[in-house]
């Protein structure tokens, strides 16, 4: 390849990474991986430069770094895979869920918020007599916690009152299902199979945490995506929270 077309490239994907990364909200993962895309160009750039002079080095440190790609590549795809098959279960007979927050624009539901709702009024309609715990403080910019939104969502259609639990301390989602955990056994229910309820890309990371913790069976139940392609940025980035947390459990 000749070096305008390495120099093209390059541009290209910094172009690319900063549109994602100040252009648009909430991709910014998908502008970091065309960062990293362009100094991987520049580097293989690099070496074909280093080939003029050092031939066997650059040979070398060639091969080396194809090694590391590959390693890192079939890395990705595997905890790829595992991310996506979290993402469905079977699910039926639950009696209780556990509903994990989002975001709340004043005391209105976020779009993904608004679908893990969606979810949630599904699941309640097919199990009728499940308790379901809306899990979510209150953050900057939210007027009302995330689990007090939920809880007026949710009734507003018909959901009984009495079969929800709010759970209003959590900040993350450890502290999520650590907080819906004790809940769950103050209604006697600590061993219970519990339907886990949030995004899709969520699951896996979830479903691990919820392990640690010691819940004995969850069941995933993704809701809708609310922008399919911000889905993409999403998945991609909980590769490395995955291997993040694995690290460091």
């Amino acid at each position: 390849m000749k070096n305008g077309a390495y120099l093209v490239l390059t541009a290209l994907c910094v172009v690319m990474g900063l549109f994602f990364s100040f252009a648009l909200v909430g991709y910014s993962f998908l502008g970091l991986c065309f960062f990293a895309l362009a100094a991987l160009i520049v580097a293989f750039w690099g070496l074909k430069a280093l080939k003029k002079r050092h031939e066997k080095a650059a040979k070398g440190l060639k091969t080396a770094l194809l090694i590391v790609l590959t390693v890192l590549f079939v890395a990705a795809a595997v905890t790829e895979g595992y991310i996506v098959s979290k993402a469905a279960g079977d699910t039926g007979g639950e009696k209780y869920a556990i509903v994990l927050g989002a975001g709340v624009n004043g005391t209105v539901p976020s779009l993904s918020l608004s679908k893990r709702l969606e979810a949630a009024l599904a699941f309640a309609q097919d199990e009728p007599e499940a308790v379901l715990i809306l899990s979510g403080g209150q953050g900057p910019g939210e007027d009302v916690s995330e689990a007090q939104c939920m809880f007026d969502w949710l009734t507003a259609r018909g959901v009984d009152p009495e079969r929800l639990k709010l759970e209003e301390r959590s900040t993350d989602t450890r502290e999520n299902l650590t907080f819906s955990r004790e809940i769950l056994k103050d209604l006697g229910a600590e061993n219970a199979r519990v339907c886990l309820i949030t995004a899709g890309y969520h699951l896996a990371r979830a479903g691990l945490m919820a392990e640690d913790l010691g819940y004995t069976e969850v069941v995933p139940l993704a809701a809708p995506a609310a922008y399919p392609f911000l889905e993409l940025n999403y998945y991609l980035r909980e590769i490395p929270a995955i291997w993040w947390y694995l690290l460091n459990r």
